[in-house]
């Protein structure tokens, strides 16, 4: 059995159930299922932010990021 996921931004409920539909009538489809995406904490969507602006270290090697973050090697 192959997957396929369709992910769809911001769908009003009826457009929801045509695509659902739609996605039935084709020739093969077992099921349709909805999972909704959960939202990112806010402490992921600062670290998304940060790393999306390049505010980011670099480290040759795990030694090195240890002592970067202050854990006695």
């Amino acid at each position: 059995m192959t997957q396929l996921t369709v992910s769809i931004d911001d769908i009003s409920p009826s457009s929801l159930r045509d695509v659902k539909r739609a996605i039935r009538m084709l020739r093969g489809v077992r099921s349709v299922r909805e999972q909704r995406a959960r939202k990112a904490n806010p402490v992921t969507l600062k670290a998304m932010k940060a790393a999306e602006a390049g505010d980011t270290i670099v480290c040759e090697n795990m030694q090195e990021y240890l002592k970067l973050v202050g854990y006695k090697v």
